[in-house]
């Protein structure tokens, strides 16, 4: 008779429960670590997606108005020199011997603000020369409080106590007097200071004219090697607070200066508060200080401007937890949640739209292309100076990328944007124009050069590789120079058809329509 095996009563179902039960706890436990990490990594993405459109936006604006100092130095030297040999008209000067103080009206000169000094009168030759030499500024002026509300103030302050002020102001609200040379912007552009005759930011302080709390960036002007002055742009604090506030996440941007003057913070702006971040070489590098906060740090300004963004831990542990148990609440709330990280991720997409460079190739685009070509226009036109515009294409580029896939399509116009850029000079522009089409302005003094500049830059472009076997790239070009009334599209229109003539009559050219000032030309090889 065979063994009987007697089994204890509910064992089987005993075991049956505890394995369901199991299931039931541990994959959601499973499920909710999971979770957890993902939002952790999602929070900490946000963040860093956050942190780096603020930092793109915040060097934008700031690289734009620098820019505008540096575009204003030169005017203002060149100005100078010129004046130096050819002279200019004489001033209407009103004096106001309460203050001791003179001033030449915007009425007056016709320009777009106002000079005011303290220096004896009558003047002298050299100091009216240095006045219409700050005159000389008012395109780039007129420019910029044209096209940007943000600025405050555009001067020049010379060594010879007067400054030129934009836009104009009564003089009861501002005029010259030697505080002015207190200002830090003027120590640190002093020689013993600034040696290298950088362009130097100072700030924030209150404006005298009473704007409120104003950033300067400020580049100092030489004759020889003498410091004649300043040249100085007055941006709000305001504006570069919002853009440190572009987007949410966890934590709180900031800006600290050099000496670790803290700009921005949640509370009214203090100019005793200072703040030593842990500092990182590379955009996104998280570091911790010594209380357990995580930073991330970008130089905006190279030694002078940083963003950082200070998020406490508790706070991201926050976020993951509430992130976590809102995922079990309901699938409306998740919805939600998606809903809102699609509208951040919008947001952040539209700011990275703004920007003017091709992601690809680093050049411009058409939309930065057409915001800088008005101003180097209108300096060829008051230098005389022919512009011409080259357009540009790839030989065989669609046989490039069926032969070696797009990948090495793609690399050939990384190449070739980086070969433009080094070959370019200072005021040239280069634009991805579409495809595997650029555009090129030059702006050249002597005309008869504008052929050969234009061939050298087509040759140092033609630089890119194809493959690792060395085989580089041709390229066919038109240029042309614009007429005198004609638009930018209509130039561009011409040499489109150059280009199509150089592409019909061989490839590896340019053909250029130069007949009024260097005669024909088609410098194709």
């Amino acid at each position: 008779m065979a063994p009987r095996i007697a089994l204890e009563p509910g064992m089987t179902s005993r075991k049956s429960l505890l394995f369901v039960v199991g299931i039931a706890i541990g994959l959601p436990l499973v499920l909710a670590v999971v979770t957890t990490i993902h939002h952790f990594f999602q929070i900490r993405s946000d963040i860093e997606d956050t942190f780096r459109s603020r930092s793109e936006l915040l060097t934008r604006f700031i690289g734009v108005n620098r820019d505008r100092v540096t575009v204003m130095k030169n005017l203002i030297s060149e100005r100078y020199q010129a004046e130096g040999a050819q002279g200019g008209q004489a001033f209407e000067i009103r004096q106001h011997p309460a203050e001791n103080v003179w001033s030449i009206s915007a009425g007056t000169s016709g320009a777009a603000g106002t000079v005011t000094g303290k220096m004896p009168l009558p003047l002298s030759a050299e100091q009216a020369r240095e006045i219409r030499a700050a005159f000389g500024m008012d395109a780039q002026i007129r420019a910029a409080r044209q096209f940007d509300a943000e600025v405050v103030w555009l001067y020049y302050q010379s060594a010879s106590q007067f400054i030129y002020l934009a836009p104009d102001v009564p003089f009861k609200d501002f005029h010259f007097t030697p505080e002015l040379y207190t200002q830090r912007y003027w120590l640190e552009a002093q020689p013993a200071r600034n040696p290298a005759r950088r362009m130097v930011m100072a700030g924030p302080y209150q404006d005298m004219a009473g704007k409120g709390w104003i950033i300067t960036f400020a580049a100092p002007v030489y004759a020889g090697e003498r410091l004649m002055g300043i040249v100085g742009l007055d941006t709000r604090l305001e504006t570069l607070q919002q853009l440190a506030r572009v987007g949410d996440a966890p934590g709180h941007s900031m800006m600290v200066s050099e000496n670790d003057r803290l700009i921005d913070s949640k509370a009214a702006y203090d100019p005793k508060a200072r703040l030593h971040p842990p500092l990182s070489t590379t955009l996104i590098d998280w570091r911790s200080d010594q209380s357990g906060d995580l930073w991330l740090s970008s130089q905006i300004v190279e030694d002078e401007l940083w963003l950082v963004h200070r998020v406490k831990r508790s706070e991201v542990y926050l976020a993951v937890a509430r992130e976590s148990l809102l995922q079990w609440l309901s699938l409306a709330l998740l919805s939600l949640t998606l809903i809102t990280a699609w509208r951040l991720r919008l947001s952040r997409d539209e700011v990275r739209r703004m920007t003017q460079i091709d992601p690809l190739t680093k050049v411009l685009n058409r939309r930065g292309f057409y915001d800088k070509v008005p101003a180097l226009l209108a300096l060829g036109q008051r230098k005389h100076f022919p512009v011409a515009f080259m357009l540009m294409d790839i030989d065989f580029f669609k046989k490039i990328n069926d032969v070696h896939g797009h990948d090495v399509g793609d690399s050939v116009l990384r190449q070739l944007g980086a070969h433009l850029q080094q070959a370019r000079r200072p005021f040239d522009l280069v634009c991805r124009w579409g495809g595997e089409e650029f555009v090129v302005l030059l702006m050249i003094d002597d005309a008869k050069e504008i052929a050969a500049v234009a061939e050298r830059i087509r040759q140092e472009a033609q630089k890119a590789r194809i493959d690792e076997t060395g085989k580089t790239i041709t390229l066919s070009a038109g240029l042309v120079v614009i007429q005198s009334g004609e638009s930018v599209d209509a130039a561009i229109k011409r040499a489109d058809l150059l280009l199509y003539e150089a592409k019909q009559s061989g490839r590896n050219r340019i053909v250029a329509d130069l007949d009024d000032l260097v005669g024909t030309g088609d410098t194709g090889r």
